[in-house]
C-alpha cells in the first residue's frame, strides 16, 4: 500500500498522473472506504453536526464527484480512464485529509489555532491537484482542469448541503 500512497503524494506534487495507478476496482473501493472513514473521523472531531449529517454529506459529495467525473470523461471520450481517475482523485483527497488530521492534532497539542489558514491552503492545493488529475485524465489544458475542479468542488459542496437540508 505504501507504493500507492507514494504515487498519490507524487500526484499531489503534480509530478505524476493517474495513468500510473493500476486500473483496479478493488483499489478504488479500498481508497474510497478509507477516504470516507478519515473524512468522517476528522469531521466529527472538529464539527458540531450530528454524525448522520456528516456521513450523508460525505457520501453525497463522493457520489456526486464520481458521477460528474464520469460524465466529463464520457464527454471527451475517455471513459476507460474512470477507475484510475477516481482512484487518483479520492486517493489525493485521502492524502489531503490525512494532512488536515495531522495538522489538527498538532494544533491541539501545541494549543494554537491556524485552522483558517490551513483550510485556505488545503482548499487551493486540492483545487490545483484535482485540476491536474482532470488535466491528465481528460487531456485538456491545465487551466481548464483547474476551472473544472473548482466548479466540481462548488457543485458537490452545494449538493452535499442540499442532501442534508442546509441551504
Amino acid at each position: 500500500m505504501l507504493p500507492i500512497f507514494s504515487l498519490f503524494w507524487r500526484i499531489a506534487q503534480l509530478k505524476s498522473g493517474p495513468e500510473y495507478l493500476p486500473a483496479s476496482s478493488f483499489l478504488l473501493v479500498v481508497i474510497t472506504s478509507l477516504n470516507v472513514a478519515v473524512s468522517f473521523i476528522i469531521s466529527v472531531s472538529i464539527g458540531t453536526q450530528p454524525a448522520t449529517t456528516i456521513a450523508t454529506t460525505i457520501l453525497t459529495n463522493l457520489a456526486a464527484q464520481a458521477l460528474i467525473i464520469y460524465g466529463l470523461l464520457v464527454l471527451v471520450g475517455k471513459s476507460a480512464r474512470l477507475t484510475q481517475t477516481l482512484t487518483a482523485y479520492f486517493g489525493c483527497d485521502l492524502l489531503l485529509n490525512l494532512v488536515i488530521g495531522c495538522c489538527i492534532a498538532l494544533m491541539r497539542l501545541l494549543g494554537v489555532d491556524f485552522m483558517t489558514t490551513l483550510a485556505l491552503i488545503i482548499f487551493f492545493w486540492s483545487i490545483l491537484v484535482f485540476g491536474y488529475i482532470l488535466h491528465k485524465a481528460m487531456e485538456i489544458h491545465m487551466a481548464m482542469g483547474v476551472a473544472l475542479a473548482f466548479l466540481l468542488t462548488l457543485i458537490t459542496v452545494a449538493l452535499g448541503q442540499l442532501a442534508v437540508g442546509q441551504t
